[in-house]
């Protein structure tokens, strides 16, 4: 998998789809490959208690 492919990936793993939705966007890419970037991405965006630790300012 080429770098930008990777990169794509990681973008639509943030988007909030699941792992499933993610694999149905790139269907010519590795599954393991996409399944390993999901796990990773999903595991930085998240604390010790599974919570999104992104945050939104909205005033």
């Amino acid at each position: 998998m080429q770098e930008q492919d990777k990169r794509a990936v990681e973008s639509m793993c943030r988007c909030g789809l699941d792992l499933e939705g993610v694999i149905n966007v790139f269907p010519s890419l590795p599954r393991e490959e996409i399944a390993a970037i999901y796990k990773s991405v999903r595991g930085r965006d998240t604390d010790a208690n599974g919570e999104s630790s992104i945050s939104i300012n909205c005033s």
